[in-house]
């Protein structure tokens, strides 16, 4: 316990710093354990004392689209590079199944972490931090490796058969590559913050009204679900900015309201583009009045990214046969590259917490 404390306790140092700004909360206490009820099935056959699970976290949020909380029974695991493998997702994904199978069911982890009131869901969520930052490759390999060059045999995959999800019961994963692209956000929002170019409070994430999706909550500013978080792009739409003025003495707008796009794809081409803003437009964002800004946020963008974003806008504006004045507003459409973000913490600072 003393060699892997400082180092799981990474995981949680960049968890709470990640989903405080998505507004997210943290339910009930931390690093506890609960007992399992299904022993049957769940416990070890050489285990004699009674059989439980651990619970790193529970985050939770509202979903507007489900009306309900979402109650986020988190793992959070903390690995160097060499570690992250077939065998360590397998074997953390099983066990994550077991504890939410109890969890969903368990009187002992009602009274614990569900303390929201209407209606609620628990789901898991496996939180994989590479803690030395050298973790570069595409973490769903694991599940569908691709055929190496020359014939030989493809490595070992994770067996989803031998993980034992009951009907029903969610587990989402956030690894190394998303971090990074939400540490990105995070410290690209807190830059808006201190150049007064964006709001501390007074914010939330979009979610349009769809087919046969409704946003069904009238609160103003609504979190980022988990699914907005690993999508294609995630947006934001923000309040007004005031800062007090000392001369003036009053609060003058420095900042106007409108939205932010966080990218999450690479920017290959100008099609790429041009179709988010036919969904901006479907949503009703891109209208011709709106301030918008995109901003690129994943590490993996393409060296031509800019005159494809360029490109994709003179098309767009002649597609849809633009006057000039509304020409104008869509090509002062503001794009920004965000620098990419790795956390480093020193484990030996970390361990004086212990």
């Amino acid at each position: 316990m003393a060699e892997n404390g400082p180092i799981e306790e990474l995981a949680k140092i960049v968890s709470s710093k990640i989903f405080e700004r998505f507004k997210w909360k943290i339910s009930g206490p931390c690093d506890q354990d609960f007992f399992c009820i299904d022993e049957e099935n769940h416990k070890p056959p050489e285990k004699k004392q009674a059989h439980t699970h651990p619970v790193d976290v529970v985050f939770s949020y509202k979903d507007p689209y489900l009306n309900k909380t979402i109650l986020l029974n988190t793992d959070l695991k903390s690995y160097a590079k060499g570690s992250i493998n077939t065998d360590m997702i397998e074997a953390a994904l099983s066990s994550l199944s077991n504890t939410i199978a109890c969890a969903r069911y368990s009187q002992d982890w009602r009274e614990k972490y569900n303390i929201c009131v209407g209606d609620s869901e628990v789901r898991g969520l496996l939180f994989i931090y590479n803690h030395d930052n050298d973790f570069e490759n595409n973490f769903y390999d694991f599940f569908d490796p691709p055929k190496p060059i020359g014939g030989k045999r493809k490595p070992k995959s994770v067996k989803l058969d031998n993980i034992n999800i009951s009907e029903g019961q969610q587990i989402h994963i956030i690894e190394p590559k998303s971090i990074s692209y939400m540490l990105s956000i995070i410290s690209d929002m807190n830059e808006l913050i201190r150049d007064n170019q964006f709001p501390r409070e007074e914010y939330g994430f979009y979610y349009p009204q769809l087919t046969y999706h409704k946003v069904i909550v009238t609160d103003d500013y609504l979190p980022a679900t988990i699914e907005s978080l690993t999508a294609p792009f995630l947006i934001v739409k923000h309040d007004a900015v005031y800062s007090y003025d000392r001369d003036k003495q009053k609060e003058i707008e420095t900042y106007p309201a409108g939205y932010i796009v966080y990218y999450n794809r690479p920017g290959s081409s100008d099609m790429e583009f041009y179709y988010l803003f036919d969904i901006l437009t479907n949503y009703q964002i891109l209208n011709g009045k709106n301030n918008i800004r995109i901003r690129i946020a994943t590490k993996d963008r393409n060296d031509s990214i800019r005159s494809h974003f360029s490109r994709a806008l003179q098309k767009y504006a002649f597609d849809w046969n633009y006057d000039e004045s509304a020409k104008q507003k869509l090509l002062s459409m503001e794009l920004h590259l965000v620098p990419s973000v790795k956390e480093f913490y020193s484990t030996e600072a970390t361990s004086w917490n212990y």
